[in-house]
């Protein structure tokens, strides 16, 4: 075994990160590296350098944005070197796997942000299904890695105790209604107006698609007509407005959704409650392989969720960035994600991929 390898064994013993039965070596030493980067990024929060900021009473140290994406550039050329091998599915562009790093360290809470800089968020820990998912946690409290993520596990669980998911849920800002039940209620509060003519056949104007396939888009030109509820939305990108909408004796009813509901692509949120409701609403699919497991989404998550997601997994391909669709975690925070989501309405499917 060469002193490369054996870092990399090293690492996959200290952090908990096991290789899936059929999992080929690459494939593995990929994942490690990627959290090899990911756990460097995170060190170089703590980094002391001229780099830094003053730490005046009051102030809290930081690091600029580019100091964190340059840490993660300089540990993957690195590895590149040591693993020629490995240029196929290791990322080859340093910039999409920095930006990557960053942008899940800012949407799962474990960097706060300032302009141009960062800095670690405080410690926080919620207990759930057997393990203790991490954040903000000290360097040397760093047991098990699954993905970009830290968890531990949780003393004397014996399995059988139901998960307490409420402090995960908070912890990440997960929606705490079922989808169904978030839906109704957001109908409930709709106030609804006839709007002008020409805006049921805007081209500007796109609706929902209410049942699979989706592999042409989540909008399409034609409304549902039964009478039931969905979404449309108006405008063009970047300043599209949301709507509730039915048709009530075959006239066109709206009722606009506030901007901070829909926002920053929030609106899957009630993409995914409206779909739920009908039962259309793809299940997340999932494949097991001994301590991994492979994830595969129908639909794409709100936000919230899917950075929680995308924190305690690896992609399924690291060297096209982004991959939202396509993931696979630890085994132990598997059974996390499934509770959490499960309770929130999302279905799982066990397939063989």
């Amino acid at each position: 075994m060469s002193r490369s390898d054996d870092l990399l064994m090293q690492v996959a013993r200290q952090h908990h990160i096991l290789k899936g039965e059929q999992e080929a070596d690459g494939e593995w030493q990929t994942r490690l590296i990627y959290s090899i980067c990911g756990m460097m990024a995170y060190a170089s929060l703590w980094d002391d350098s001229a780099e830094l900021a003053s730490n005046e009473s009051g102030h809290l140290k930081t690091v600029s944005v580019v100091h964190l994406k340059r840490r993660v550039g300089s540990v993957l050329a690195a590895y590149q070197a040591l693993y020629p091998a490995l240029a196929v599915s290791l990322p080859a562009n340093a910039e999409a796997l920095a930006n990557e790093i960053e942008q899940i360290f800012t949407a799962a809470g474990v960097i706060y942000h300032r302009p141009y800089r960062v800095a670690p968020a405080a410690r926080r820990e919620a207990p759930c299904a057997g393990i203790i998912l991490q954040r903000g946690i000290a360097l040397d409290d760093i047991s098990r890695v699954s993905g970009l993520g830290f968890y531990a596990v949780a003393a004397g669980h014996d399995g059988a105790a139901s998960p307490d998911t409420d402090a995960a849920r908070a912890m990440f800002g997960l929606e705490s209604k079922p989808l169904p039940e978030l839906w109704q209620r957001i109908v409930a509060a709709a106030t609804w107006r006839t709007p002008d003519d020409d805006f049921e056949t805007a081209s500007d104007t796109e609706y929902l698609r209410l049942k699979p396939p989706f592999s042409n888009g989540y909008w399409g030109s034609k409304p549902e007509r039964s009478g039931s509820v969905a979404m449309l939305r108006s405008g063009k990108p970047g300043t599209h407005l949301y709507y509730l909408y039915r048709y009530r004796d075959e006239v066109l009813e709206v009722s606009q959704l506030p901007q901070w509901q829909v926002e920053n692509s929030n609106y899957r949120t009630l993409a995914c409650a409206c779909l739920a409701d009908r039962g259309t609403l793809p299940p997340l699919e999932y494949c097991e392989d001994g301590a991994l497991v492979h994830i595969r989404l129908g639909y794409l998550l709100p936000p919230r969720e899917l950075a929680f997601l995308k924190y305690y997994s690896w992609p399924e391909t690291c060297s096209s960035l982004p991959c939202d669709f396509k993931r696979k975690l630890s085994a132990e925070v598997f059974a996390v994600v499934k509770n959490l989501l499960s309770q929130a309405g999302y279905s799982f499917q066990e397939e063989m991929f």
